[in-house]
């Protein structure tokens, strides 16, 4: 496990990223409501999330701290498209729950 002060270091440069390289997100949801956030998206070349999701699937990660619960269903709007999650994992550091990564299924 990392030290305190590595996990700390490893949290703050993950969120930088999605900061950085993220877009901007209205996250939706029942239980948490609506959250203007930066997430991070992608379309996947993961062969096993291509094989169970179809081409074209999308990964959206937002970050724990802006959203602290995410369940299968929720949807976000990046840009004029809005996505639902087909399925939902939480990102873990150790023992420290940082984010959550989303899949949008493809076609």
């Amino acid at each position: 496990m990392l030290s305190l002060d590595d996990k700390s270091k490893y949290k703050a440069a993950w969120e930088q990223t999605i900061d950085t390289l993220g877009v901007p997100c209205t996250f939706m949801s029942k239980t948490s409501g609506t959250v203007n956030c930066v997430a991070g998206f992608k379309t996947t070349r993961d062969e096993e999330i291509v094989n169970a999701y179809g081409i074209g699937s999308k990964v959206i990660t937002i970050r724990a701290m802006d959203v602290p619960e995410v369940t299968k269903l929720d949807r976000c709007e990046i840009g004029p498209e809005r996505y639902t999650f087909d399925a939902v994992m939480p990102v873990h550091l150790n023992d420290q729950l940082i984010g959550w990564r989303c899949v949008v299924k493809g076609r």
